[in-house]
């Protein structure tokens, strides 16, 4: 067979072989299912039925105890610390020691004074005895003298123990301790009556009490028991002070007080809430379902298989609720998701 014939010859037979495998591919081949169509799903819908109701704003949150007035006490001269035998939250009675200054040598000076008098008065008597009037007279003004000048020392030395004037609690205490310097005047112990309690609730911004005033009714829950009171005191009203730490305090706090206050202590935590605004009988719908763009309040309303847009204009707002003023009625289907 030629070079040529055999060529042809293996062709063929490439072919052939082809075409049985093709063939066979066809043959096993199984046939291609059609993919499931899916149906679309519906999204259920968050509805809320409009009604009317009540709609309450209020202030709420954690706040203390506090004394309603503290007694300050000061000493009328400066000197050096020696002796601090009260602590904050101590009781004290009235006249007990608060504080003891350093009386240095006073006593000394004291008992040398008393020796000093009591030569004055030998000489008074020795004085009756001569029956001299002038030597008399000047005996007596030196006795005078003399005691004017035990009385002055032994004031200094009272003056170096602060006292108490009231009774009470100790509920501030200047930060110090025995060797430091005391400054004459300065209040350095406070006195308070432990049954005569304010509450104080503080904010981080003042914005936050803007809406509270003085009078207002706030209720107190001290231990599950609602205590009734009234708001005395707010940023707006807080009386001026120069210190600059209470100024601080004043312009983040209210001050509540009481008729029959709790059987709290000073330092006491309680929660607290006051009623800022109220309004009954009125449209009120959960906030999420307020909606707002460019200024333009409205709210999606289920019309049938649709949802339509219904302009409203909105009232007293909380964190959760909104009144509305205008555009609903009681009865329709406010759609709350999107």
């Amino acid at each position: 067979m030629s070079d040529t014939k055999r060529r042809v010859f293996t062709w063929l037979l490439l072919g052939a072989l082809a075409a049985v495998q093709t063939g066979c591919t066809y043959v096993n081949a199984k046939p291609q299912e059609k993919p499931e169509l899916l149906k679309p799903v519906k999204r259920q819908e968050d509805l809320y039925e409009t009604k009317n109701g009540s709609i309450v704003k209020q202030v709420r949150g954690t706040g203390v105890f506090v004394p309603a007035d503290t007694k300050f006490h000061q000493y009328p001269v400066g000197g050096r610390l020696s002796a601090i035998p009260i602590k904050l939250g101590d009781s004290v009675k009235k006249g007990d020691v608060l504080l003891e200054l350093d009386p240095g040598d006073m006593k000394m000076k004291i008992v040398e004074q008393m020796l000093v008098l009591a030569k004055a008065e030998d000489q008074l008597e020795q004085a009756k005895l001569a029956r001299d009037p002038e030597k008399l007279r000047l005996a007596g003004l030196n006795k005078e003298v003399e005691e004017l000048k035990l009385r002055g020392l032994e004031a200094n030395l009272a003056r170096t123990k602060l006292t108490s004037e009231q009774a009470g609690v100790i509920t501030f205490l200047d930060f110090m301790k025995p060797g430091d310097s005391v400054t004459a005047y300065k209040s350095v112990v406070g006195i308070s009556d432990p049954n005569n309690l304010l509450f104080m609730y503080s904010v981080q911004s003042a914005g936050d009490l803007s809406s509270i005033e003085n009078g207002m009714e706030a209720e107190v829950d001290y231990g599950g028991t609602i205590y009734k009171g009234k708001v005395i005191q707010t940023p707006r009203s807080a009386p001026y002070t120069d210190n600059v730490t209470q100024s601080q305090k004043n312009s983040r706090s209210i001050l509540i007080g009481f008729d029959n206050p709790p059987p709290a202590s000073f330092g006491t935590q309680a929660e607290m809430s006051i009623v800022t605004d109220r309004k009954d009988n009125v449209i009120v719908i959960p906030r999420v379902g307020l909606r707002s763009y460019q200024g333009r309040y409205f709210v999606h309303v289920k019309d049938g298989d649709t949802r339509k847009e219904v302009d409203v204009e909105r009232g007293l707002e909380t964190a959760t609720e909104a009144e509305i003023r205008k555009g609903l009625k009681p009865g329709l289907q406010v759609i709350l998701n999107n």
